[in-house]
């Protein structure tokens, strides 16, 4: 199976590391024209993107959520800050090109790229992630601490707005460089500190709890008319009995494997919910080329650009 990604044996990592370990790619690739942490402020002032700047001070991690205004640049420390923006893949076809790098993987896999520029210092803090993301160093350098395999009972610290575990432990340690690729699965504690002012991709893929996708189903029985209704067992007990029967469990039991057991419909209903944009009321090509060329003047370490 080839792969735009070079120093990398996609046959042994879906093998041997997909969904289960760390894996390293040194010089996996080159991003030729990545963005600028100017043009990243400049996104983090539009309303329909998501942005927060995390800072890292005495009292831990504190996370303020954008849009952002030209004044929040002016007033950031020299160090210890990192700006964030999500889906910068579908502003921006520059980093949407990105994906080429991960044609590996079947595309409705992908979610999206979040971008982060990181002062000296910056960082968000010790935290583990519940889907697989390919962090992709594109400037700058940055320590990225391995810690543990965390599960629902890791104790988290959400005082800031973060989700910042509390017994975070070490086990292995990688230092990224321009062109580097560091994946991870989920699940997995890691902890990434910007040694200098630097620029990272995390790409991510998708990773829907069963809650959301049993959620979203029922709309979609709802959206088709679907007139299946709870019936009570032939062997139904009639007495006055409070307790609901193990006949009873049995039938809805039954109801619902039958909605499952309907391939046709999982299948055209999984098809379009793994494939759905995340801002299907924004992303079209006026909006696109709006965004793409947007020149507002913002601010980095406080200087006007």
């Amino acid at each position: 199976m080839p792969s735009a990604l070079v120093n990398f044996d996609v046959e042994r990592f879906l093998r041997e590391d997909w969904q289960r370990a760390p894996h390293f790619i040194e010089k996996g690739l080159d991003i030729s024209n990545p963005i600028a942490a100017e043009e990243l402020a400049g996104l983090a002032l539009e309303v329909p993107i998501e942005s927060r700047i995390v800072k890292k001070g005495a009292q831990g991690w504190q996370s303020q959520d954008g849009p952002m205004r030209e004044q929040d640049f002016q007033h950031l420390p020299t160090s210890h800050w990192t700006l964030l923006v999500n889906a910068v893949d579908l502003w921006l076809p520059k980093v949407r090109k990105s994906y080429d790098y991960f044609d590996f993987l079947p595309s409705w896999r992908f979610d999206d790229i979040m971008v982060s520029y990181a002062t000296k210092g910056g960082g968000v803090g010790p935290h583990f992630d519940l889907y697989d993301v390919f962090l992709v160093q594109v400037e700058g350098r940055r320590r990225w601490q391995i810690g543990q395999t965390c599960d629902e009972s890791t104790k988290l610290n959400t005082d800031g707005g973060l989700r910042i575990m509390q017994d975070f432990q070490a086990q292995a340690e990688f230092i990224t460089e321009p062109g580097d690729v560091l994946y991870l699965p989920p699940y997995i504690a890691h902890w990434g500190e910007a040694l200098t002012p630097s620029i990272t991709y995390s790409v991510g893929l998708r990773s829907p709890s069963m809650a959301e996708m049993l959620a979203d189903l029922s709309i979609e029985l709802e959206a088709l008319g679907d007139l299946r209704h709870y019936r009570d067992p032939t062997e139904f007990n009639k007495s006055a009995d409070i307790d609901i029967s193990d006949t009873t469990i049995d039938e809805i039991q039954s109801i619902l494997s039958e909605v499952i057991a309907d391939r046709a419909l999982i299948t055209d209903w999984f098809a379009r919910y793994m494939t759905r944009p995340r801002y299907p009321d924004w992303l079209d090509e006026t909006n696109e080329r709006r965004i793409a060329r947007t020149g507002r003047a913002t601010y980095i370490n406080g200087e006007r650009s």
